[in-house]
């Protein structure tokens, strides 16, 4: 199956009364619309692809990098760029087009060289909310001259706003 790149519209919103509270631990987290259409959908199965799922995550981070003030334009024109090292997705139910969907996304954790976002995305219906999928992704700092991962200044790992805080100290000799 061919999947041709689409433009992926997603709409940041305030924090939404219905979501999942215990699956968002950060007190700040990034929120957003994802309107789903037909164009989300699968050519042989009527539900939204895994693959669709990625860009989706993708573009909820670069959503919320821009709203730090790091947009991959202006991370160019510096040389630097994020990289996905690792994408880990679990997939909790199907979605349909018209679905409504929301997406919650925050960083985990900041390193010297990399960090790790979290997103949660879920289903309104009815009242309720439905948990459809949760990713981590390990995002590297690269050098694009080198192409080689970089030391972030300890001003953009503070305004990275990390759940768990100084990951790189705590996790010193715990093995990683």
């Amino acid at each position: 199956m061919t999947h041709v790149p689409q433009n992926i519209e997603l709409l940041p919103i305030r924090e939404p009364a219905l979501r999942p509270e215990d699956e968002i631990p950060h007190p700040r987290p990034n929120y957003f619309e994802i309107p789903v259409g037909a164009e989300n959908l699968s050519t042989t199965i009527a539900h939204v692809d895994n693959v669709t799922y990625v860009r989706w995550i993708d573009r909820i981070a670069e959503m919320a990098g821009e709203a730090l003030g790091h947009s991959r334009k202006e991370l160019a024109e510096q040389q630097r760029m994020w990289f996905v090292a690792r994408h880990e997705i679990d997939y909790l139910a199907e979605t349909f087009a018209d679905d409504h969907i929301r997406a919650a996304t925050w960083i985990h954790d900041a390193r010297k060289t990399g960090c790790r976002r979290d997103t949660m995305i879920w289903r309104e219906m009815d009242g309720r909310i439905e948990s459809v999928a949760r990713a981590r992704t390990t995002w590297a700092w690269i050098d694009l001259g080198r192409r080689r991962p970089c030391r972030m200044s300890p001003d953009m790992i503070k305004r990275l706003d990390a759940l768990v805080p100084n990951a790189a100290e705590t996790t010193r000799g715990a093995g990683r």
